[in-house]
């Protein structure tokens, strides 16, 4: 499955049961990504941005050139 934004890792995470270990580890890994990113934005990039920003590299960990 492709997340594009943090809607799309919960609900992926509501069907916890539902997934093969390797989809749990790689939406762990994608949830990581995708908060680190949120809260390490770069420098003046805040609210909408930084959010932009962590769906960027959401995206962009998930092997999809932009």
């Amino acid at each position: 499955m492709f997340y594009h934004n943090l809607k799309d890792l919960s609900l992926a995470a509501m069907a916890w049961d539902n997934l093969t270990n390797d989809e749990k580890d790689t939406l762990k890994d994608l949830v990581d990504v995708y908060f680190a990113a949120l809260n390490n934005p770069p420098e003046f990039v805040i609210g909408v941005g930084a959010i932009t920003y962590a769906e960027r590299q959401l995206v962009l960990a998930q092997g999809v050139a932009l």
